[in-house]
């Protein structure tokens, strides 16, 4: 039976023109069912099976309000039932310090970046074995370095991030209930997204965020 992925994707500054073909080197159609979506809604007031929720914006179009406390926590009880999610890049965007996005569910959210696109060199951290960095070697692309507040104490780390101006978690991931969480803060620009090493560190978070 194919596993359901539903991708939110496609705002200005991520559009799905950039996304999507690196989606489909990630979600083999013969084991995916794909679907796409510019909106976070779609998931929440729907009661169709998700497998996995992958988040590249916040899931709020323009002309929408702010994703509400009470639907975040709508989200958290769909992981907390199985569901896997994971927040890429910009899906760590308007996470506040005290919604239950970050408080309950990820551990991670967006405090700043580079105002440019700069050299990112990612490299997993040494001496950490996770499903997620199999075959994933360092590697180094002009991106937008996003720099994020995590909670090591409710999550692992697994890569760092490093730019001109600071080292950064660059990727982490736990258990939430039966569901699990992933956070990954590269891939704004095509070249840093498109890289084989995301590619397969996209692969791998998605088979593991859906294993039991």
């Amino acid at each position: 039976m194919k596993k359901t992925v539903c991708i939110i994707r496609d705002d200005m500054y991520h559009p799905k023109e950039l996304i999507d073909p690196q989606m489909e080197k990630v979600f083999d159609r013969e084991v995916w069912n794909v679907v796409l979506s510019n909106r976070l809604r779609d998931v929440i007031e729907s009661s169709d099976s998700v497998d996995l929720l992958v988040m590249f914006t916040v899931g709020r179009p323009d002309g929408e309000g702010d994703i509400t406390f009470d639907e975040q926590e709508r989200v958290i009880s769909r992981v907390k039932d199985g569901m896997g999610i994971l927040f890429v890049h910009a899906g760590l965007v308007l996470i506040e310090e005290d919604s239950p996005f970050y408080k309950t569910l990820n551990s991670g959210r967006f405090i700043g970046h580079s105002h440019n696109h700069v050299p990112v060199e990612n490299v997993p951290i040494r001496n950490v074995a996770h499903p997620i960095l199999d075959g994933v070697e360092p590697f180094t692309v002009m991106d937008e370095h996003y720099y994020c507040q995590v909670n090591i104490g409710r999550t692992d780390m697994l890569m760092l991030s490093t730019s001109e101006a600071v080292t950064a978690a660059g990727g982490w991931a736990h258990s939430f209930g039966k569901g699990k969480v992933v956070g990954l803060t590269p891939g704004h620009t095509e070249e840093a997204l498109g890289n084989p090493q995301m590619i397969q560190l996209l692969k791998n978070a998605s088979n593991w965020a859906t294993t039991n």
